[in-house]
């Protein structure tokens, strides 16, 4: 009998233990957890040039460069997909898998974009201080790599300690967005997009985009350069519709303005399907590979061709080369899924000279395309009418 209750009160205070873990953890998150809002941004200043010219060539760059740790061989645990006979398959890994491949990537897609020369740079899920990313700030290397550029950095995922999952804990996450310009930023601001009520928000990206100011040379109306990065998963596409609701009232009180407007970045949604400046539908998209699209994918037209956006805007992309891959397999061309979600949103007094997918080449697997992340670089040429 003693024994036993020895046994017993071993069991309890084990799951006391456990109870006042679970409890102090789920404490620790909750207090943690703050949005951060709508807000100025601090600007470092570098660029020479002041003003931008009505009728002159510009070019801008969006990359999300996925914290460094997208090689060609990694998958990520929430990305799920289907194999050609239909059955779930889902990623791995959590973080990235060694500080070396941080490196590597991070300074492989700054590389691809200094290489194209570019007037503005857009980037997304750029780490500054998170255990996913070994704790490489690279907001700061790129910084230090274009030079003569103004940047500023928007905060977009501040997370406490995530302990899952438990064999590749994602740990502390604080990323962002950053943008640069060769042109003087007179203004910069940090925009909030609606994230989900439930529980999941506290582990979902703090949503934003962000937008900079530049002066335009004999004239009173004004460049907006903005760097948008969108939910991903949603579920039924609730959050998503509302984030479109609040980018069109951004776009506008612009064209209210007369404004001319750059949108750039991750929409988490394919910009070609049913896209009206294209042929493609379901049954023909590009870059078909024979498996079910992922739960994740969500659309940005409707099958007559109509998207949620307010006139005056066009939504700019290419179907050269898709710009984004899944994660639920490592990547093979031919074999895994991929798609167009990152591209530009522009008003209509803009002119759009050439617009490319860009294709990274040789990342650790031997293959082109997807060499340091899991998505390819757009670039665009554009001039003010």
């Amino acid at each position: 009998m003693k024994t036993s209750k020895k046994i017993l009160i071993s069991i309890l205070a084990v799951l006391i233990v456990v109870v006042l873990f679970v409890v102090g953890y789920v404490g620790y998150v909750l207090l943690s957890y703050n949005r951060i809002g709508d807000m100025d941004l601090d600007i470092t200043t570098s660029a020479s040039n002041n003003e931008v010219k009505i009728g002159d060539v510009y070019s801008v760059s969006t990359y999300n460069i996925g914290f460094g740790a997208y090689s060609q061989d990694f998958t990520f645990f929430l990305d799920t997909g289907y194999d050609e006979n239909g059955e779930e398959t889902c990623g791995y890994y959590s973080k990235a898998k060694s500080k070396e491949e941080v490196l590597f990537n991070t300074n492989g897609a700054i590389d691809t974009i200094l290489d194209l020369n570019v007037d503005f740079a857009l980037f997304q899920e750029v780490d500054t201080d998170s255990t996913r990313s070994y704790k490489i700030n690279q907001n700061e290397m790129i910084k230090q790599a274009f030079t003569g550029f103004d940047s500023t950095f928007a905060i977009n995922f501040h997370s406490a300690y995530l302990p899952y999952p438990l064999y590749d804990m994602h740990g502390i996450a604080n990323a962002g967005l950053a943008t640069l310009s060769k042109y003087k930023i007179q203004s910069a601001k940090r925009y909030e997009y609606t994230i989900s009520d439930s529980l999941s928000k506290l582990f979902d990206l703090d949503r934003c985009f962000s937008e900079i100011i530049v002066d335009i040379e004999g004239s009173d109306k004004k460049l907006h350069i903005v760097n948008s990065h969108m939910s991903a998963y949603d579920k039924g596409g609730v959050i998503r519709a509302k984030q479109i609701e609040e980018l069109n009232a951004y776009m506008k009180e612009c064209q209210e303005k007369g404004d001319y407007v750059v949108i750039g970045g991750d929409y988490n949604h394919d910009l070609i399907t049913y896209n009206p400046n294209f042929s493609y539908t379901k049954e023909n998209i590009p870059f078909y590979v024979n498996k079910k699209a992922p739960d994740w994918v969500s659309y940005f037209y409707d099958e007559n061709g109509a998207s949620e956006f307010i006139d005056g805007y066009l939504i700019v992309t290419s179907d050269n080369n898709p710009t984004c891959r899944n994660n639920d397999m490592e990547w093979e061309p031919g074999k895994t899924f991929t798609c167009v979600v990152d591209g530009y949103i522009v008003s209509n007094n803009i002119e759009i000279v050439y617009i490319e997918n860009v294709q990274t080449k040789q990342g650790n697997k031997g293959y082109d395309g997807f060499a340091y992340s899991d998505h390819e670089p757009v670039y665009m040429q554009f001039k003010l009418k």
